[in-house]
């Protein structure tokens, strides 16, 4: 069975009691061996810490990928706000900003911080299209690569947006459950007839893009191939559906493939009532009968909503899934939606075989990503 990383947050010094999903500071700074200091902004820590585990994983030293024909493509939501609003109380109580101020406010931070310790002098991008920049980033990436723009990078994205004020805002907006009981670990439901919004939560997810001839060349070992990807943008709530539709389409016909060669869908699905029955409404037209047999699932059920850290984190899981023959689980799946009627793998994961897969993610303000992954030694054109 799934497990939950969703904690009790806040409630000392006057604030509300909140919940949240958060990474411990002591495992990062092992990851970092301490080289991080305590002027980098957190969102900068975890995905330097992300693009470390990445490269250290594919088998690249920093002075292999400075020397490559190499890139860096970040997505990030928003700025550092914990930084940003310590800055801002300060400069409202006492009229002093440190040094630092400006930097926090940087969205293109992460990416440059990694640009810097890499020595990376090729392509460094940030993407800003809140959740689904970082499957964007990879999307970019991607393209960037059958372009012939690099033979190799770091893709994904990150962030670390847990404050009073963020949580705030988007409990406001709906977008995090307006109340909560005793265990927190079960307040993110996605696709089940309780859910009451997704739950926040901080992150990074980095990938290694290669083209396959540089990944043969060096030996690599091959988790997954990106085939396909597509974008859209709703323009109204209730245009979600054709969105997600269109860049599900989109992705399917640039991997060349029929809706019926598609084994699991990592759906965007934050547990909020009208996005998730949306996204369903669009994997049902996509697939049409075939979305029943498909397996269906979120990690955010175990995750929370790590903005866009979502997107590279979902790519990393449903890597995973091929490499092990393991579908993740839709966790806290209790009572069904009559608008959700698919497979949603609850509860508990799945032994299953996934040669091809679609992953889904949406930002606020209605962009639309979907990326499709297949087994290295899946066959498609």
């Amino acid at each position: 069975m799934g497990r939950s990383g969703i904690r009790r947050v806040f409630g000392d010094n006057g604030t509300a009691a909140q919940i949240a999903g958060r990474v411990p500071r002591e495992w990062l700074d092992t990851v970092l061996n301490g080289d991080s200091s305590n002027e980098t902004a957190w969102p900068t820590v975890m995905i330097m810490a992300a693009a470390r585990l990445a490269l250290e994983d594919a088998g690249l030293s920093q002075k292999e990928f400075a020397s490559c024909n190499s890139a860096i493509v970040v997505g990030v939501s928003l700025i550092d706000m914990e930084m940003t609003e310590k800055e801002f109380y300060s400069f409202k109580e006492y009229g002093v900003l440190s040094p630092f101020a400006l930097a926090s406010a940087n969205p293109h931070a992460p990416a440059s911080h990694i640009a810097r310790e890499l020595h990376c002098s090729g392509k460094v991008i940030t993407y800003a299209g809140t959740c689904s920049s970082g499957l964007l980033s990879i999307s970019s990436g991607a393209e960037m690569i059958l372009r012939g723009e690099a033979d190799v990078l770091l893709a994904g994205g990150g962030d670390s947006c847990i404050t009073p004020f963020v949580v705030s805002s988007f409990t406001a907006a709906g977008l995090h459950p307006p109340r909560f009981g005793d265990d927190p670990t079960v307040e993110c439901r996605p696709f089940d007839a309780r859910r009451e919004g997704g739950v926040l939560s901080e992150g990074a997810g980095i990938v290694v893009l290669e083209s396959i001839e540089h990944a043969r060349r060096r030996g690599a070992h091959i988790y997954a191939r990106v085939t396909g990807w597509g974008m859209a943008n709703a323009t109204l709530p209730m245009s979600t559906r054709d969105a997600f539709a269109s860049a599900m389409e989109q992705a399917l016909a640039k991997a060349g493939i029929e809706p019926g060669m598609v084994d699991y869908v990592s759906a965007h699905a934050p547990g909020i009532k009208l996005s998730d029955r949306l996204e369903v409404a669009a994997i049902k037209r996509v697939f049409g009968s075939h979305a029943y047999n498909l397996s269906v699932s979120s990690i955010k059920s175990m995750i929370g909503n790590p903005l866009a850290a979502s997107g590279p984190l979902q790519v990393i899981a449903v890597a995973q899934a091929m490499e092990h023959s393991f579908i993740p689980p839709t966790i806290n799946y209790q009572y069904s939606d009559a608008g959700c009627d698919l497979d949603f793998v609850p509860n508990f994961g799945r032994v299953a075989r996934v040669a091809t897969a679609v992953i889904n993610s949406s930002g606020i303000g209605g962009c639309i990503a979907s990326l499709i992954l297949a087994k290295p030694q899946t066959t498609l054109r």
